[in-house]
């Protein structure tokens, strides 16, 4: 005679959901909380999946957030500023964000400019409206203002001194 099997407990439909969005992409742990309780589940169900996920390193803010900086950095040609904003709005930790850009140099952001210079095509000089623009460009971008006068002053794109 066999013995009876246990039933085995019913998976969490916020779980489901959870992996269904995770394989599409990564979430933080804040952003899945959020896309569930945005769908109505119970918040008691949303922690336990979301504590379950991290546990099981299917959740890893560090790792998200690693993703987000490097491809933000090299491939986007963002600064700093602008990556450390972004992350706070993903519900990363500021202390995550401050480990992960300490890795981030002065020179990574420098040649991240010069190659965003380089793809313009700027005159030999700039008038002030256009050296305004291309600032408030790289302003966007979150690249700090010392070191895109600093850039500019090294392509001799400075403003006009008429």
């Amino acid at each position: 005679m066999r013995s009876p099997r246990r039933p085995t407990p019913p998976t969490p439909v916020a779980r489901l959901v959870a992996l269904r969005l995770l394989s599409r992409r990564d979430y933080t742990a804040a952003e899945l909380r959020t896309t569930l309780s945005a769908r109505h589940y119970p918040q008691e169900e949303i922690d336990q999946t979301v504590d379950r996920l991290i546990t099981e390193r299917v959740l890893d803010d560090r790792r998200v957030a690693a993703t987000h900086l490097r491809r933000a950095a090299t491939i986007k040609g963002r600064g700093r500023l602008r990556i450390q904003r972004e992350l706070e709005a993903r519900g990363i930790d500021r202390a995550l964000i401050r480990d992960l850009l300490a890795g981030l140099s002065a020179d990574d952001e420098a040649s991240a400019i010069e190659r965003f210079l380089a793809r313009k095509e700027l005159p030999a000089r700039l008038g002030h409206a256009d050296r305004r623009r291309l600032v408030q460009q790289l302003l966007r971008r979150g690249f700090p203002a010392e070191a895109i006068a600093t850039a500019l002053r090294r392509r001799g794109a400075g403003e006009d001194e008429t």
